[in-house]
């Protein structure tokens, strides 16, 4: 887990083109903390790995490498990104505009009970096996792309 963690933390870093200095200031840490993290000789608190998810913009889970994350019952997944645009919109054509760009999609969706967030090859491959034993039915399209 540390191995992974130490080289998920390295190329989380250089994709946004900090330095270990960078991520020590906006975690409040010493820079060889950060060091000893991405070697893997240490590893950080549960407060500094919520930190850490937080700069990236990533789950603890996705950091220690966990491949299915539990949504907790009554959250929503929610496109922060697309919702920043449309409350930043000055003029209704603009959110009008922003809306159409992304008309297949939602800003926030409902995590029902008993939701995994996967990676999409797997979810796409969990989808095709029930589709495969159920290629009859009217609504086995809905399996790839839900609809309103």
């Amino acid at each position: 887990m540390a191995n992974h963690l130490a080289a998920r933390l390295r190329e989380l870093r250089a994709r946004r083109g900090l330095t270990q200095d960078h991520v020590a200031k906006r975690l409040g840490c010493h820079e060889s903390a950060v060091s000893r993290w991405e070697s893997g000789s240490r590893f950080p608190t549960g407060e500094d790995l919520v930190a850490l998810a937080d700069l990236f913009e990533v789950s603890t889970d996705d950091l220690l490498g966990r491949g299915r994350q539990y949504a907790t019952v009554g959250s929503a997944l929610v496109d922060m990104r697309l919702l920043e645009s449309l409350a930043a919109a000055e003029t209704t054509a603009e959110f009008d505009a922003l809306i159409a760009q992304h008309e297949e999609q939602a800003v926030w969706l409902p995590v029902p009970e008993g939701a995994v967030l996967v990676p999409v090859a797997e979810a796409m491959r969990w989808a095709h096996k029930v589709a495969d034993k159920h290629k009859d039915s009217a609504f086995v399209d809905r399996l790839f792309r839900p609809r309103g």
